[in-house]
């Protein structure tokens, strides 16, 4: 019997210029029109502009990765999944440890998730509410948020739901004549593998960044984590080590371009042409590209005040370094120990349930 291991992909071809630039405005526009529309329902329904509607956006994109990748009912079970867990996320950060227990739990979801490819954008979940969880949006313009107030959390949970569900319904419209994605499933051992890297490190580092308050932007160094973690014992080290050094120049050339602006307008022009160069890089295969402008991407779309900017810049750099040093050294183990496990004749596992999973029903 042929090894089930993993299915086949289909090796990636690269987009029309055309068809990038369309995908590159579709993203854009589909990331800020959550945003516009809840700035204006909660406007109509506080009386004030709440700056914490513009939260909208980020769901926005765990959800158009959620169509991209499983289709439909999918996203809209993501955006739903979204809306519940933001106001629970919202209060558990107010303990080190309810926090990193919630993100233990969404890392073993994300673990499970990988047996069947799901993981690429169930692990967008984790990083979007690591940012309810650390650091919540401000509301009627507090200077300190009320984790326990009901109307703040109904609120963030329309936010999420609504950020979510908006291009879980558009993109299928638009791509209607859109093949299902072809999903890369996993064997058991590599979900668990993965599984255990991914729970250790977010779990402890989402521990430290509760317990240590001062820190702007705690989100990010969990955010390295899920999205450097590689899945399967083929992966190398060098695409990691990649990964980290291209953050680490977006994270100095944030440091350095807050020195010379002095709008925090433009710094969000600025944010948006970044974010726009990054998806572009990303649809045109120059991985590297990417992560070095999603970085400051970030950095200026997140922050409210231009010295957040540059704070949040230098804890990138720390951000990225830990963080990809725990990876790094995690992905080592793991495929040192995948390789001992081969020498000393351990068999592949048994794929039953995958295979009945991927039986038509």
């Amino acid at each position: 019997m042929p090894n089930q291991e993993s299915k086949t992909v289909a090796p990636h071809t690269k987009l029309p210029m055309n068809r990038r630039l369309k995908l590159v405005l579709a993203v854009v526009v589909l990331t800020l029109l959550p945003a516009i529309v809840m700035l204006l329902v909660v406007w109509i329904g506080t009386g004030e502009l709440q700056g914490a509607a513009t939260w909208a956006s980020i769901p926005a994109i765990v959800g158009i990765a959620a169509v991209l990748f499983g289709g439909r009912r999918y996203a809209v079970i993501v955006a739903i999944v979204m809306a519940f867990l933001a106001p629970v996320a919202i209060v558990a950060g107010l303990s080190p440890v309810s926090g990193a227990a919630l993100m233990a739990i969404l890392c073993l979801t994300v673990g499970r998730m990988s047996r069947f490819g799901l993981q690429k954008s169930g692990l967008l979940v984790p990083v979007m509410l690591a940012w309810a969880l650390i650091d919540p949006p401000a509301w009627n313009g507090a200077t300190a948020v009320d984790r326990l107030d009901n109307s703040y959390l109904l609120w963030m949970a329309a936010i999420f739901f609504v950020g979510g569900l908006i291009p879980a319904l558009l993109i299928p419209l638009v791509m209607r004549h859109r093949k299902a994605p072809t999903l890369e499933s996993h064997s058991q051992r590599e979900a668990v593998t993965y599984t255990v890297i991914i729970t250790t490190l977010v779990t402890v580092s989402t521990y430290y960044v509760l317990d240590n308050p001062k820190m702007i932007g705690g989100a990010f160094l969990i955010a390295v984590i899920m999205v450097m973690a590689p899945i399967g014992t083929t992966q190398t080290i060098k695409p990691t080590i990649f990964r980290v050094l291209g953050t680490i120049a977006g994270s100095i050339f944030v440091i350095v371009l807050v020195s010379q602006i002095h709008s925090l307008g433009l710094v969000y022009i600025i944010g948006l042409v970044f974010l726009i160069v990054s998806v572009f890089s990303r649809l045109s295969g120059l991985a590297w590209v990417y992560f070095v402008f999603m970085v400051p991407a970030t950095a200026c779309l997140n922050a409210t005040t231009l010295t957040q900017v540059g704070e949040l810049g230098k804890q990138r750099v720390v951000d990225n370094i830990v963080g990809g040093i725990a990876v790094v050294v995690a992905t080592a183990i793991a495929i040192g120990y995948s390789h001992l496990a081969s020498k000393r004749g351990a068999g592949n596992e048994s794929d039953d349930e995958l295979e009945m999973s991927l039986l038509p029903h």
